[in-house]
């Protein structure tokens, strides 16, 4: 299998911007077919610009023949975009069943209800959802945390305290009307110390 000489810095060149937009002319509309009937027109566009990015970004790893390569690598795409959905579906799910148990009422009279909570948590990165989460859900310690998170005790600090900002944003964005700065006084939301 031959593969084409140019790499992703050559894309920066004149020539390299050409064979980008001429791979992009011979095969968009059929990576973009191929993704329509597996998913809904909007996450199909947004895997088919993902797509042409990771060839921009492995063009010396892309074949002459690339629309088999595009297709697999537009296939792999939409399998990782429907697994982070369906984890975030079920976080939020779970989430929602967890302010059913007892001291719900107390976390909704300091945070907000259930539909004001998951609306917030939806409307927050994957990377702040999991700060949160692994802080308050699971109890760890900023220092435990971040090997969890792959960084260090004070980035995850760091992660935790942006996070939490976006978080009360978000609560009052999704209409929770009462200030939430006690929100982060709630156990679930107090920062625990290295162990």
């Amino acid at each position: 299998m031959r593969r084409r000489r140019t790499t992703a810095g050559e894309y920066g060149d004149p020539a390299g911007h050409r064979a980008l937009e001429a791979l992009y002319t011979a095969h968009a509309d059929r990576v973009l077919a191929y993704l329509l009937h597996r998913t809904d027109r909007e996450t199909a566009q947004d895997i088919l610009s993902e797509t042409f990015v990771l060839a921009w970004r492995k063009s010396g790893s892309v074949p002459d023949d690339a629309l088999p390569w595009l297709l697999a690598s537009a296939r792999r795409l939409l399998a990782n975009r429907v697994r982070s959905d369906q984890r975030h579906r079920a976080l939020t799910e779970h989430l929602a069943v967890m302010a059913d148990r007892t001291g719900a009422a107390e976390i909704a009279d300091t945070i907000g209800t259930r539909a004001e909570v998951a609306a917030a948590l939806s409307a927050l990165s994957e990377q702040d959802r999991e700060v949160l989460v692994l802080s308050a859900w699971y109890g760890l310690t900023a220092k435990q945390a971040a090997v969890v998170a792959g960084c260090t005790a004070t980035a995850f600090a760091v992660r935790l305290h942006r996070a939490r900002k976006r978080f009360r944003a978000a609560l009052l964005r999704a209409g929770h009307a009462r200030p939430v700065h006690n929100a982060i006084s709630h156990p679930h939301f107090i920062q625990r110390e290295s162990a």
